[in-house]
């Protein structure tokens, strides 16, 4: 695969009424995202990972992989803390076209030393690489040694960084190499992990709005700061307007992009309980961010 470079999208999952895959949402999703060339982030955290079955993460994988067919990079979660399930897991995927499996340890409670057997254990037998996920907002994070360790095993391929802690997360970077890339996480953090040196950084948003963030990374590689730096304040500034009541339910934004997205068509609304769909005031308030991003999508223009 290579160096991933640019926007790498956190991928909501489509669902049916019954939170079965959406054969044909997964479809949109994957075309548009490829088709701006974002990477794609799917079936982590904001992906509703945790709460589908696993033939539902098995269908989603093997048809987003079908339907990218290597356009754009793709990352699939295997999140889990039972080797035996995400070995499993893995080997239903394994002969797509799937270029990394991202696991997150699940269990907070357990040592790095445990940790990091999980990770060698999967990195062992598994047919495709794997990908660390360090994220201190849904477990007790990977201690960096753990990961100093593990980006010299062969199947390892890199570590995506969660968390807000700039002094950490540049800890973290600083691990990056020819043969273990570093990614950034987070919307608010885009801007600054791709200042502070990665080829690639994700965001939630770019699932649903993947032509404003494409355009700020291009800003940025401009390597003109002051243009750049105006310009992810104005993108900041816009998506601060999407209603966050949902997020603060389920901990991720991912009933905000599934509605916003189902604005442009691209698939329902439903998410996996136990996470909520937008009430009618939260719709309300997102309608008014969907109208000003198709003015900005036929004009230019961002309204902020």
């Amino acid at each position: 695969m290579g160096l991933i470079k640019g926007v790498m999208a956190v991928v909501p999952t489509p669902l049916t009424e019954d939170e079965e895959s959406d054969v044909e949402g997964v479809e949109r999703i994957t075309d548009l995202l490829a088709g701006n060339n974002v990477s794609m982030f799917a079936l982590g955290s904001a992906g509703e990972g945790m709460n589908l079955t696993e033939d539902v993460r098995v269908a989603t994988a093997r048809h987003m992989a079908e339907v990218n067919d290597g356009r754009t990079p793709l990352l699939v979660g295997g999140g889990t803390f039972s080797v035996k399930a995400a070995l499993n897991y893995i080997d239903k995927v394994a002969d797509t076209k799937i270029d990394g499996i991202h696991v997150i340890p699940y269990d907070g409670k357990v040592s790095g030393e445990a940790v990091e057997e999980l990770y060698i254990a999967i990195a062992d037998r598994s047919p495709l690489p794997i990908w660390l996920y360090q994220n201190t907002t849904r477990t007790s994070g990977i201690p960096i040694e753990t990961v100093q360790r593990l980006r010299d095993h062969p199947n390892i391929a890199g570590c995506k960084v969660a968390g807000f802690d700039l002094r950490l997360n540049q800890t973290f970077l600083a691990l990056d190499r020819e043969d273990f890339q570093m990614v950034g996480a987070a919307d608010s953090q885009f801007f600054s992990f791709m200042c502070l040196g990665t080829a690639c950084s994700s965001t939630s948003t770019a699932a649903c709005f993947p032509e404003l963030l494409v355009e700020l990374y291009e800003a940025i590689q401009a390597d003109k700061l002051s243009a750049a730096r105006e310009k992810n304040r104005a993108v900041m500034a816009f998506l601060k307007r999407i209603p966050k009541g949902a997020y603060r339910h389920n901990g991720e934004s991912t009933a905000e992009l599934k509605y916003l997205l189902s604005r442009r068509g691209i698939c329902q609304d439903t998410c996996a309980r136990p996470f909520r769909s937008l009430n009618a005031e939260e719709r309300a308030a997102a309608d008014l961010v969907y109208a000003d991003y198709e003015h900005y999508l036929e004009s230019g223009e961002l309204r902020y």
